[in-house]
Parts: C-alpha cells; sequence; structure tokens
C-alpha cells in the first residue's frame, strides 16, 4: 500500500488532507521516566529486543502503574495474571496514550490485543466521565479485523474489562460486536443506547455503513488489526472506503503478527 499511496481515504487524498500532529489527549508520561536520560530508554529497547521507530518518540515504560491505567484495569490484569507489560505493550501503549499513529509488529501471543483495548478503554472512560454518551451517539473506537473469530476474541477480552470497571461502580462503557453470520439486530441494540467501542469484520461494518446504521461522526480512534492480511484478502478497497465515512482527524493504529 505504501508504495502507491498511503492508507488514507479518496477523499483524503483527492484533497490532499494531511495531518501532521498527533491527536490530542491529556496523558502525559510520568515526570520520573521523562525525566530519566536517553541512554537509559535505549537500553531498556536494546534489552527487550524492542525496534522503535520515528520521530520523538515516547519512552517505553515497563509497569502498568506509571502508564497511569485506572486502578481498576490494573486490578482487573492482575486477576487475570498480568503483572507486567509483555514487551510490545511496553512501547506501544504509552504511544498510543500520547495519541501517536502506530505500526505494531509482533508474534502471536505477544499481548497485542490489550496494547490497543488498554488504551481505548482508558480514552473511552475519559469522554464518558466528562459527557455522557447519548442514545445512537458513537462509536468512540472501531477495531476492524479480518476474521470473525478474532472479532469476538477481541470482543469478549473488550467485555471482561468493561464489565469489572461496572462492578467498582465505575460508567459503564457499552461494546458491540458486529460480523457476518450474525444477526444485525444485537449490534443495533447497542449502538441504539450509545456504543463507546465497536469491533467488526470490514464487510459487515460496510453494509451497516452503506445503511446508515452506524455513523462514525465521533469516532476517533481506529485500529486494524492483522493490517496485512487484510489487505492481501483484497479489503484494501473496503477500508479506504470505510476511512471515508470519518470526519476530521482519527489515531489510526495497524498491527500485525
Amino acid at each position: 500500500v505504501q508504495e502507491t499511496t498511503g492508507l488514507m481515504s479518496v477523499e483524503e487524498l483527492a484533497k490532499g488532507v494531511g495531518y501532521t500532529d498527533p491527536i490530542r489527549t491529556s496523558w502525559k508520561p510520568p515526570r520520573h521516566i521523562l525525566a530519566m536520560p536517553q541512554a537509559r530508554h535505549a537500553r531498556v529497547l536494546a534489552k527487550h529486543n524492542i525496534e522503535m521507530e520515528g520521530d520523538d518518540l515516547t519512552p517505553p515504560i515497563k509497569r502498568f502503574e506509571d502508564m497511569k491505567l485506572h486502578p481498576c484495569v490494573i486490578k482487573a490484569l492482575k486477576e487475570k495474571k498480568i503483572s507486567s507489560p509483555s514487551h510490545i505493550q511496553m512501547a506501544g501503549i504509552p504511544a498510543i496514550l500520547s495519541g501517536r499513529d502506530l505500526i505494531g509488529i509482533a508474534y502471536t501471543g505477544s499481548g497485542k490485543t490489550l496494547v490497543y483495548v488498554l488504551p481505548l478503554i482508558q480514552f473511552c472512560l475519559e469522554q464518558e466521565s466528562m459527557l455522557q454518551f447519548d442514545g445512537g451517539e458513537g462509536p468512540y473506537g472501531l477495531i476492524i479485523c479480518p476474521s470473525r473469530e478474532l472479532a469476538k476474541q477481541i470482543h469478549d477480552t473488550i467485555e471482561y474489562y468493561c464489565e469489572d470497571l461496572k462492578k467498582h461502580g465505575l460508567p459503564s462503557l457499552r461494546s458491540c460486536l458486529a460480523i457476518g453470520g450474525m444477526p444485525t439486530n444485537e449490534a443495533m441494540d447497542v449502538i441504539r443506547k450509545g456504543v463507546h467501542m465497536m469491533v467488526c469484520t470490514p464487510g459487515r461494518l460496510m453494509d451497516m455503513l452503506n445503511k446508515k446504521l452506524v455513523s462514525l461522526s465521533v469516532c476517533r480512534y481506529l485500529t486494524l488489526d492483522e493490517a496485512d492480511r487484510m489487505i492481501d484478502m483484497g479489503f484494501e478497497e473496503d477500508v479506504r472506503t470505510i476511512f471515508s465515512y470519518f470526519s476530521g482527524q482519527r489515531q489510526t493504529l495497524l498491527f500485525s503478527a
């Protein structure tokens, strides 16, 4: 894709729209991490075999607490026996929380799902506590993946953390699953209440956008999981069309094994 044109919508390519600054977020790395010398960050990256490329990189963070994740999220992680971040999580979560676009590549089973799920939950909590999502509003975050099995797996992960937050009296975050072979009604029930996060396959999402069942006007967070596989499977045209439904800047994250 890179060789011909970047992964942008047809309209953006035609108008030459480009964003040079990352999307604004309220997150900043802790002061003690920012005070550390570059040599320390380089040592951490080298020790854990992490390669980071880009301008003005966010430093890797070795503890979930230092990532300023909500205490309830950290507690839910500990219940799942996850006490410290994996290599891709050390580098990826701080970059995403600071609003950067990202391409993340790591082997299967390295915890890539949590790299984009945890910041998304954090952003949605922030949005919901500032101003509640109304009926028909949303999603704020969109996760697209090539297969139904993967979509279901990601949705289950999101549900687990949202349920845990609800148990501790925090605002309830709603997520829906839109995949082929499953009736649209279930997703529509959640969308009518106002949906924060949506996990879907490209075909079903295209269908729902064409029928105007869902709107991406407030969507600011887009993840393509198994992005290269999706392009190989011939979904590139669909993905570009989906991009044209966004209004304004979005944070784009591509992941691949």
